[in-house]
């Protein structure tokens, strides 16, 4: 595609997603033709960051490429405001391109995760591309060479199932960090002295299969340290112990 070509791009949505895309590509020197939002006031903000126009009315949009970044049961209602002849993309994971009734519409979807401490946004991370329309299906490709973010092809039964592990994979670790947080904090323990194991644990699992990274009572089939540990937690975090405990038991039972 002929670098003039370069399609103008609209985000919907001023949240952690929006403001990711946006700002990457405005980072790229891609157009942001316009930001609109329900929160005007952080719609305003993204806006300005982007250095284009806030629109309060969904029905003033224009671009050649309108990237909804909201959240997943709003992304229909939402597509259906558009023209047919509008190239509309939205960022959900979850969401089936076969339910949306719209003739040039894709699925731009970043397998990564945004929050609100993010100060700076690199393009290491990979994009999930589908699209029903062949042209829609180029300009994404471009988007990404030109943002220099790796794309994969990919349909939306292979998108729920990337989506679904990538929830055990980033939300349920950080939960069990925040658990460890609270119990450290509870028993007056000092998180410092922690986190080298925590950072060990990402390393090692970075650099290798985490099946064979396991340790622990666990692992080692050491009932009595388990029994311990559970009687020092209240309720719920003791279920949560005794059945992560037990898949552990479960997954190396023939090792034991």
């Amino acid at each position: 595609m002929n670098e003039k070509l370069t399609p103008s791009i609209g985000v919907i949505g001023s949240g952690r997603v929006a403001n990711a895309i946006g700002l990457l590509l405005h980072a790229k020197s891609l157009t942001i033709a316009f930001v609109h939002s329900r929160n005007t006031e952080s719609g305003n903000k993204l806006a300005s960051k982007l250095n284009c126009p806030f629109i309060e009315s969904i029905k003033d949009t224009n671009a050649d490429i309108i990237i909804i970044c909201i959240n997943d049961d709003e992304v229909q209602s939402t597509i259906e405001q558009f023209s047919k002849d509008q190239k509309v993309l939205y960022t959900a994971g979850s969401v089936d391109i076969k339910m949306l009734q719209h003739e040039k519409c894709g699925v731009f979807y970043p397998l990564q995760t945004f929050t609100n401490h993010t100060q700076e946004v690199d393009n290491q991370f990979p994009i999930l591309i589908e699209a029903n329309d062949k042209e829609l299906f180029l300009d994404m490709i471009h988007l990404c060479e030109k943002s220099g973010l790796r794309y994969e092809k990919c349909n939306s039964e292979k998108r729920k199932e990337y989506h679904l592990v990538a929830v055990m994979l980033n939300n349920f670790v950080n939960h069990l960090v925040y658990l460890s947080q609270q119990e450290a904090k509870e028993r007056g323990l000092n998180w410092s002295i922690l986190q080298p194991l925590l950072e060990k644990t990402c390393d090692s699992i970075l650099q290798f299969q985490a099946k064979d990274n396991q340790t622990g009572p666990a692992r080692r089939g050491d009932q009595s340290i388990l029994e311990k540990h559970e009687s020092m937690l209240d309720e719920k975090n003791k279920k949560i112990y005794h059945l992560l405990s037990k898949s552990i038991i479960s997954t190396y039972k023939n090792e034991l």
